[in-house]
């Protein structure tokens, strides 16, 4: 194990974000912590009943410098791309969508549930690239809930959906160091990682956790100290996401939904989306235009 235990660096508060109908709780980007190893943003989509014709309806926006992880806890998600895929995300399935040079993508309502009631309950990250992968082909690749790598780690039930950990591997192609693990543990359980000196945090989905002497609940967003191992012991009922991986040499620099290493190339794809030579998502003319400079 590591030299040290539930070192906390620092507790973030979730910000409240409307995103497309839905209310985001916001966790990253931080100004006091840019990123965990390579996660750059992070939005959780609380569990929410939605009225009939209402819900998520995201309308076409760019991405460059990243990838975007999307893991579906209820609900579905019908994601179309300017590579022309159309994917519905259903619980447990993973979306992979990889920038590179650029790719807009929108989010919305599938059309089976227009007009209907229904719930959502959804995690979303943007993963920066190394400097290597910054400029490469976009893509996209959908993961089935089966496929995803499942273990009982101690007291806890583990999947695996991206990076490696534990000795499994996720079938998602990343493109660097990572690790994210969706932890469920019943009451008086424990878990226990050592993330070998990668960065590493925790959000806490639904439940309580104590951590040593200090207790965790619900939407709270924990940073372990670099040299840090975690153990947690579920004070209720829990279920918990672990995420980290090894930090970048360089910084990244962000702005709107572009990441980049260089803001030379941010400003070159702020210009393509506000004159149309960025790649566009078919049959959906009505974007999301490029914030108002302040």
């Amino acid at each position: 194990m590591s030299s040290t235990q539930n070192n906390i660096l620092m507790e973030i508060a979730p910000r409240f974000v409307s995103v497309g109908g839905p209310t985001v709780h916001r966790l990253m980007p931080y100004a006091k912590k840019r990123m965990i190893g390579p996660f750059i943003f992070f939005d959780y989509f609380p569990a929410t009943d939605f009225a009939a014709g209402e819900g998520m309806e995201v309308r076409p926006h760019p991405h460059i410098g990243l990838s975007t992880l999307s893991y579906l806890l209820e609900g579905k998600v019908l994601h179309h791309d300017s590579l022309g895929h159309k994917q519905l995300l259903t619980p447990g399935d993973v979306n992979w969508m990889t920038a590179g040079s650029g790719i807009s993508h929108s989010e919305r309502v599938p059309p089976e549930l227009h007009g209907k009631p229904h719930r959502l309950h959804l995690l979303q990250f943007w993963v920066a690239l190394p400097l290597t992968q910054e400029d490469r082909a976009p893509s996209f690749k959908h993961h089935e809930a089966a496929s995803i790598p499942r273990l009982q780690v101690g007291d806890a039930d583990v999947r695996v959906i991206a990076g490696s950990a534990l000795g499994k591997t996720s079938p998602v192609d990343v493109y660097s160091k990572l690790f994210f693990l969706d932890v469920q543990l019943r009451q008086g359980g424990t878990f226990e990682f050592d993330p070998e000196n990668q960065e590493l945090a925790f959000f806490v989905i639904k439940g309580l956790v104590s951590l040593g002497d200090k207790e965790i609940g619900t939407d709270d967003f924990v940073i372990l100290e670099q040299d840090s191992s975690l153990k947690i012991t579920a004070v209720q009922d829990t279920q918990v996401v672990v995420l980290g991986g090894e930090a970048f040499p360089e910084p990244r620099h962000i702005y709107w939904n572009y990441v980049s290493s260089a803001k030379e190339k941010i400003e070159k794809a702020k210009q393509a989306w506000l004159d149309g030579s960025f790649p566009q998502v078919p049959g959906e003319p009505d974007i999301i235009p490029l914030p108002t400079q302040k």
